[in-house]
């Protein structure tokens, strides 16, 4: 596969956030040079641990990968047998205590709960005016996205899962850099609560439920 120039830029300069981080100094150095990375580029903020959420993500479609090539396999096995009546308990899929992990850390109830299209993150939103960003493999709480002053009330992630948008009792809706972790936009006009916002499939524009006007 053949990366375009920007993809290549955005590789490199990848890499060359791992090398440092990780206190390879002399080999950052040899790189940046040799891959002629930019200073301003080798010392984006948005870069920051990109490489590994990127190589964790492609172990976890791999084994998405895997899991729907022994289900196909199943598949195909049972309908070659002819119709089969299998009873399902329902210990099978509804689920149980105790729990996988119990995360804590908003102050008001939870409004939302999403999960990111690429990395395995999950975000939540609450009354309390917070947006948190989980890491469901581990179980662990990563930031909090500051910015509404009232309840949020409702999330969404456009398709590559670069921008998050939130929308709040405050009247507002804020567009989210997820790369960077920032506030890129926020947006006016509502005059009563926003309760529900979505990206259309192109990720183009936004559809908004509200008090008064959509």
């Amino acid at each position: 596969m053949v990366l375009s120039a920007k993809h290549k830029d955005e590789l490199n300069c990848a890499i060359a956030d791992y090398l440092k981080s990780s206190g390879y100094i002399e080999a950052y150095n040899h790189f940046v040079q040799e891959a002629d990375v930019p200073s301003d580029k080798a010392n984006d903020k948005k870069f920051n641990g990109l490489l590994e959420k990127k190589w964790t993500s492609v172990l976890r479609l791999q084994k998405k990968v895997m899991d729907l090539e022994s289900k196909v396999t199943e598949t195909v096995k049972e309908y070659e047998g002819g119709p089969t009546k299998r009873e399902r308990s329902s210990d099978n899929w509804i689920p149980r205590p105790p729990e996988r992990y119990c995360l804590t850390g908003h102050r008001m109830p939870i409004s939302r709960v999403i999960f990111h299209p690429v990395y395995n993150v999950m975000v939540s939103a609450s009354e309390d005016g917070s947006i948190k960003v989980w890491d469901y493999e581990s179980g662990d709480f990563e930031r909090t996205l500051k910015g509404h002053t009232d309840a949020v009330n409702d999330i969404a992630f456009e398709s590559s899962g670069k921008t998050l948008a939130s929308c709040s009792s405050d009247l507002t809706i804020r567009l989210w850099d997820f790369v960077g972790f920032e506030c890129i936009k926020t947006m006016h006009g509502h005059d009563h609560t926003v309760s529900s916002v979505r990206f259309v499939p192109t990720g183009d524009f936004l559809s908004v439920l509200a008090g008064t006007r959509a």
